[in-house]
């Protein structure tokens, strides 16, 4: 069972040991090392220039192709499509229509697919499943990224489909979710894997790759600000996380090299009905797929819904699989 974190406690569970293996150092890409020298020359002479440029690739996530398990796994699922600005996102769907609803929220560069993991244990405790691609990513039409436009489409996903009974975001995802919040979304109870709170280290970590500098970096911030209309400090979800009364569970990797622990433990703590699960050796990824995640969320996310019982638990199952009853 996952352990409970208040306000004054760090008590968590770890639940997973993984063998890490050394990283090796690597030289940065081509495209990263052209930026850099692009931005080393004209941010001195146009920073108006550079910081447009900075903020349009902030804004820029990178797409990658679907691996065959993912692939496989929405094989199985019906497709239909979600209005959003205009646009239509794609969408997956597993389960029974109309049996309450789980939604998957993929993170920055990601896929909804890449959640898949989840839908197998949840169909069978007769919940409903539903993924989707983010604008700029996936199968979803071209658009800028960040945070907020993450939170806009989930918002919008989250009106089409109704009532929800539980989200599970994973890194941008979950913060984004949170952030939904904020723009009308309601669930029964939350997951977060691997949140971050905020976007601010983020633009910081962004900036020192591109070799910005602080002045260069302040004017891509500023105009990020205005044109959301939102301070960076704004966006730190862990004020959505605070005035969030329904269950919140945080799951989240001591090892994870993309989203610090402790993003996520601060934002259990801050939540009224928080829980946090450290893992370790998972990182930011594999923690989507570990089994011991599984018995972890699944039971948390099905709290409150009726069971159903398993194709095997029933008296076709039963029947067609009677070799189980010897």
């Amino acid at each position: 069972m996952a352990a409970a974190v208040s306000k004054n406690s760090t008590n968590v569970r770890t639940i997973s040991t993984h063998p890490r293996r050394p990283r090796r150092r690597t030289q940065l890409p081509l495209a990263i090392r052209a930026a850099r020298a692009g931005f080393r020359v004209f941010g001195p002479y146009a920073p108006t220039f550079a910081s447009t440029a900075a903020e349009r690739l902030f804004l820029t996530a990178r797409r990658h192709d679907r691996p065959l398990w993912e692939a496989q796994a929405l094989v199985t699922a019906t497709r239909f499509a979600i209005p959003h600005d205009g646009q239509s996102l794609p969408a997956w769907r597993w389960g029974r229509e109309g049996a309450p609803t789980v939604l998957l929220v993929h993170g920055w560069e990601g896929r909804g697919s890449q959640l898949a993991t989840f839908v197998e244990p949840l169909v069978e405790r007769g919940l409903q499943v539903v993924t989707f691609d983010v604008p700029g990513h996936g199968d979803a039409p071209s658009g800028i990224s960040s945070l907020v436009e993450h939170a806009r489409a989930v918002a919008s996903v989250a009106s089409y489909l109704g009532r929800l009974h539980a989200v599970i975001g994973h890194s941008v995802g979950g913060a984004a979710a949170l952030f939904a919040t904020r723009l009308g979304l309601r669930a029964g109870r939350f997951v977060l894997v691997a949140p971050p709170a905020s976007p601010k280290r983020f633009a910081a970590g962004f900036g020192a790759m591109l070799g910005l500098g602080d002045e260069l970096l302040g004017r891509m911030i500023a105009r990020l600000e205005r044109r959301y209309g939102l301070r960076m400090e704004d966006l730190d979800v862990r004020a959505d996380a605070a005035r969030f009364e329904p269950p919140l569970l945080v799951v989240h990797d001591v090892g994870d090299k993309m989203v610090p622990f402790d993003d996520g433990e601060s934002i259990a703590r801050a939540a009224p009905a928080g829980r946090l699960v450290s893992t370790k050796g998972l990182g930011h990824h594999r923690v989507l797929r570990a089994q011991e995640v599984l018995d972890v969320v699944v039971p948390f996310v099905s709290e409150g819904t009726p069971v159903v019982p398993s194709f095997g638990e029933t008296i076709d199952g039963e029947l067609f699989f009677r070799d189980r009853r010897w």
